[in-house]
């Protein structure tokens, strides 16, 4: 089962991201939704895409971030006065939901999903918080997560109480990471999952299957090719290389997929 939802994992995330090479091509050919960031026009692609995954016949999970952006101090300082204008939870080390889309997914996906995850992370103190780039260069993080299981009954089927609901969620996620930069960990149980070994023979398996053939096509351009294929080929190269470089540390500066990231206060 745990297999499976891995496989048909799918999530919200910016239109763009899906032209940001290995990563964005691997959420756009799992089905991901892609958003224009903005509630007018996402809407319809919410409700038509949600209703598609009712008959999606495996198991899968979908993600949302309902922040809709990545916190920095400047929207933090701005999303806190709005909340104090709104009388709404401030938080320290979130920024304000953005409650329609909650509120939308709720409704639409509450005939088929069975219960909402509430996810929390915080990345290991001692090591720089984690960026896009070092993730495609393979560089490990150790990440502490925090799980509730919230059932779907629990959620109010009514849109205000709905938007309560959400922020009054955000503000026990704010409550639980603060707990962790405290006390170095999250509340209740504790659970370690240890590193299994089959995972390194499955990375074997996959790299050879997926960088062994095109090694060969180089080298045999290399040795049997004319210059100007050579001269193509690695003009090609190079522009990908460069694409992905510009769009990872220009376009996209220290953010992970789906708009995900840690901070320290």
């Amino acid at each position: 089962m745990k297999g499976l939802c891995l496989l048909t994992c799918k999530g919200f995330s910016a239109g763009y991201i899906k032209y940001l090479p290995t990563v964005g091509w691997s959420l756009f050919f799992t089905e991901s939704i892609f958003l224009h960031r903005s509630y007018e026009k996402d809407k319809g692609i919410i409700v038509k895409q949600l209703k598609e995954l009712q008959s999606y016949p495996d198991n899968f999970w979908i993600e949302l971030n309902c922040e809709g952006t990545r916190f920095t101090a400047e929207r933090h300082r701005a999303f806190m006065e709005v909340a104090r204008s709104k009388g709404l939870p401030e938080l320290k080390h979130h920024v304000l939901p953005r409650t329609k889309g909650f509120v939308l997914c709720a409704r639409v996906a509450r005939k088929y999903i069975q219960a909402f995850y509430d996810v929390v992370y915080h990345f290991d103190q001692r090591s720089p918080e984690p960026t896009l780039m070092e993730m495609l260069k393979g560089k490990k993080h150790h990440v502490h997560i925090y799980i509730r299981r919230i059932p779907i009954e629990e959620i109010p089927e009514d849109e205000e109480a709905c938007a309560k609901y959400c922020h009054e969620l955000y503000r026990i996620k704010d409550i639980n990471y603060e707990y962790f930069e405290k006390h170095g960990r999250f509340p209740e149980k504790t659970q370690v999952i240890p590193r299994r070994k089959h995972s390194i023979f499955i990375f074997i398996f996959w790299s050879a299957l997926l960088v062994v053939p095109p090694m060969k096509y180089l080298l045999d351009v290399i040795m049997y090719g004319s210059m100007s294929l050579i001269a193509g080929v690695f003009l090609s190269t190079t522009l990908v290389l460069l694409w992905t470089w510009w769009f990872v540390e220009v376009l996209l500066p220290g953010v992970l997929p789906f708009q995900v990231q840690t901070h320290h206060q």
